[in-house]
Order: C-alpha cells, then sequence, then structure tokens
C-alpha cells in the first residue's frame, strides 16, 4: 500500500487518515456537506455523503445522518483496531435485524469492552497503590 504524503491529500483522504490515527471523531453535517462540494444537507447530499464515507470506509452515528447541518454526527474508522472498531461492531448491532444471528457480533463486542474494563480497573488498582506508598 502507498502511503500519500500529508500535503498531496485530498480532504477525504485528510479525514479518513486522521480517523484510522484517532478512530473517532465529531464533526457537523455542515462540514461534510462542504466535503461533497454542495451549500446545503438534502436527502441527496446525505445519500453522496454516505456514500463518500463508505468509500473511505468510515462508519457514522446516527446510522442515518440528519439533514439539518447544525447537527453533530461522530464518524469512526472502521479500521482502527480500538474505538473505531468497537463502534463499528456497535454499529453493526443497532442494525441488526433481531432475527438475525448476532452471537458472533455479541462475543467479538463483549471481549473488546472486558479487555478495556480490565484495563481501566488495572491502571485504577496502579493509582490507587500508588497513593498509599508514598515517596
Amino acid at each position: 500500500m502507498t502511503v500519500k504524503r500529508w500535503e498531496d491529500m485530498d480532504e477525504w483522504d485528510s479525514l479518513a487518515h486522521r480517523l484510522r490515527w484517532a478512530g473517532h471523531e465529531a464533526c457537523d453535517v455542515e462540514s461534510l456537506v462542504h466535503l461533497v462540494g454542495a451549500q446545503k444537507a438534502g436527502a441527496r447530499v446525505i445519500e453522496r455523503i454516505e456514500e463518500k464515507l463508505a468509500k473511505y470506509n468510515i462508519g457514522h452515528l446516527p446510522t442515518k445522518l440528519p439533514t439539518d447541518s447544525t447537527r453533530r454526527v461522530l464518524l469512526y474508522s472502521k479500521e482502527h483496531e480500538g474505538v473505531g472498531f468497537m463502534l463499528s461492531l456497535v454499529h453493526e448491532l443497532a442494525i441488526q435485524d433481531p432475527a438475525d444471528e448476532q452471537n458472533g457480533t455479541v462475543h467479538r463486542l463483549d471481549r473488546r469492552l472486558m479487555e478495556i474494563t480490565s484495563m481501566s480497573l488495572h491502571a485504577a488498582r496502579g493509582a490507587a497503590e500508588g497513593q498509599t506508598r508514598g515517596c
């Protein structure tokens, strides 16, 4: 895979790059409208935005982007190993039909959440032990 230089990236490449690095980012719909070269967030513009996001493997919450340009939405990279991956699992569960087989998705999300909880508890325990030991 060829890596683009920062100065050679267009705005969509730049957004995808930031999200792959950070995992997620909140932005207003108006910013996305301008990225597709439109002035107003109508139904067709929103559809174009959603297609462009999908092309760059970027997920979004809510699952249907609003047409109110002042609304904030959460974008995430489906390629991010941490929070982006978790958000993609949450999104997948949110849009699945309840009759669909969900055990695999639930299991993957549960495992990732347990890892995060374990790391948080370990960090909190370490901080508490550091306070009781003194200098």
